[in-house]
């Protein structure tokens, strides 16, 4: 879970000179743009990019986040499992003498000790690697590694890619209640159901409280940063329509004196 500090007022101060100009509720507006704003929170989540990276120009998340965080999970398992044909016996060997290896031809080696030829084993030594906070793996010289098959560490790969998207998935309850585009929750988002989040709209008194929440265990650090961009990104956007709109207005305004 994350739990973010945000600077939400630019983006409110935005969305009222926004409703003014289109003489529309602000009520509705603000949902509006709650709506569009999830779409840009969503496509900053991992694996999006901290930086919009993987923000299209609209504003929701595209296909190179998918690839990126496929990539990213096939690297992590990768480095944490060398492979070879040798009998488990010989292997064994190996670890007992302290045999250094590299699982990637880019790591250094290191002295692996255990051996992961079964499913389950890859799966056990995959979950203590991992970090707590993140979720990509840590090799720790050897201590989270693992002998393996070749064919049994490419399998367990192609099942895990099918993970990329766990953590966006905590927007979709929002996106829903929000109104966010088909087109910002795409598929290999999607697929994971709508669990692990929450989305409330309270009005009153003038105004409209928006609260958005994602529960999934495993978040990066500067999420803080990463959600303000997004209020970066939908102030500008905003500010840009309303422009348009006032330009508009004023070129109508001179046709009617004109006639």
């Amino acid at each position: 879970m994350v739990n973010a500090k945000i600077d939400t007022r630019p983006l409110e101060e935005a969305v009222a000179e926004f409703s003014r100009a289109g003489r529309k509720g602000l009520d509705g507006a603000m949902k509006d743009q709650g709506g569009i704003l999830v779409g840009h929170v969503i496509a900053i989540t991992p694996p999006g990019g901290k930086r919009g990276e993987a923000m299209s120009e609209r504003g929701g998340i595209d296909l190179t986040a998918k690839k990126r965080g496929e990539s990213r999970i096939a690297a992590d398992i990768a480095a944490i499992f060398p492979t070879t044909k040798a009998p488990e016996a010989e292997v064994q060997g190996w670890i007992r003498a302290g045999v250094k290896v590299k699982a990637t031809k880019h790591s250094r080696a290191v002295h692996v000790r255990d051996i992961a030829f079964t499913t389950a084993d890859l799966k056990r030594v995959h979950q203590v690697a991992r970090n707590r906070q993140t979720g990509r793996t840590r090799a720790m010289g050897g201590d989270n590694m693992a002998y393996t098959r070749s064919n049994l560490l490419k399998a367990y790969i192609r099942q895990e890619i099918k993970r990329v998207g766990l953590l966006n998935r905590g927007w979709l309850t929002a996106a829903e209640t929000l109104g966010t585009s088909k087109r910002n929750t795409p598929a290999w988002i999607t697929r994971h159901g709508r669990q692990g989040g929450a989305a409330t709209v309270l009005t009153g008194r003038g105004r409209t409280l928006i609260t958005i929440s994602n529960f999934q265990a495993w978040f990066p650090s500067g999420m803080d940063g990463r959600i303000q961009l997004a209020l970066r990104r939908r102030e500008a956007g905003l500010k840009k329509a309303t422009e348009a709109i006032l330009e508009r207005q004023a070129k109508a305004a001179e046709r009617r004196m004109g006639r």
